[in-house]
């Protein structure tokens, strides 16, 4: 498929970032946390600072918001979302699975969204309207419809030291009933795996617009369906999120709400 400027940018600024990150990866890195257990490092704000610099030079009038940002902005008409380093715990225990995530909102709505993750060379593009993509090729949703028969995946949220009791009361529920849970640490990763079949489906609670957008339109855009727990539809901006095939959507839904 050809892509538009908009998401050609994405795809570009994504890898430009994960250049950076593999620059920074298995080096002696210096960890500072924003949380208890939610770190940043020179290579989270590496890449955001390519990343935005690249943006700013196609797009001078658009709004970039990236998680690394002291002050964000509100978004405007068009708006980037970014992530430097979706995974980053996993990146400073050198454990190989991490991204970069790239997206771009038009009144609100994701138009295009890149998750790349370059240690494995694997790029996920969506552009609204025109289908999900792994490394060029057409992705689609997994076509199992059996709980029993689903691999899925969640993630635990920042604050999980002190909220442990529903987290754990979701996943108990839902263990029981599906073929086998993963935990891989990093979301934007976990969505695009249920974009290309991989897994039947992801929840998690907690999460952030940056490690949603792309992830969340790649995802749509292979079939598959996504929504708050409760099946609302805000949760970009929301406190929950479940992906999945959308032949067990409904049934996760009653396992984890």
């Amino acid at each position: 498929m050809k892509f538009n400027n908009y998401t050609a940018t994405a795809v570009k600024a994504a890898k430009a970032g994960g250049e950076v990150l593999l620059k920074y990866f298995n080096t002696c890195l210096k960890v500072q946390f924003k949380g208890r257990i939610d770190p940043v490092t020179a290579a989270d704000r590496a890449s955001q600072e390519k990343i935005v610099k690249l943006i700013k030079a196609e797009f001078p009038g658009h709004t970039i918001i990236g998680e690394e940002d002291e002050n964000r902005k509100d978004c405007g008409e068009y708006c980037w979302i970014i992530d430097p380093l979706d995974g980053t715990v996993n990146f400073i225990h050198g454990v190989p699975f991490f991204s970069v995530c790239v997206s771009l909102l038009e009144k609100g709505k994701v138009i295009a969204g890149v998750v790349y993750a370059p240690y494995s060379k694997e790029l996920f593009v969506a552009q609204r309207g025109g289908g999900a993509f792994l490394n060029g090729k057409r992705i689609r949703v997994s076509p199992q419809g059996k709980l029993v028969r689903s691999l899925v995946v969640t993630g635990f949220p920042y604050d999980v030291h002190s909220e442990s009791g529903k987290v754990m009361q979701s996943l108990s529920n839902v263990i029981v009933k599906v073929q086998g849970v993963r935990r891989l640490g990093s979301a934007a990763m976990d969505l695009c795996y249920v974009a290309a079949g991989r897994f039947e489906a992801f929840w998690e609670k907690g999460l952030k617009p940056w490690d949603i957008a792309a992830g969340s339109l790649i995802v749509q855009e292979g079939g598959g369906r996504v929504s708050e727990y409760d099946g609302g539809a805000n949760y970009i901006f929301g406190d929950t999120l479940l992906a999945s095939n959308g032949l067990i959507h409904g049934r996760m839904i009653g396992l984890i709400k």
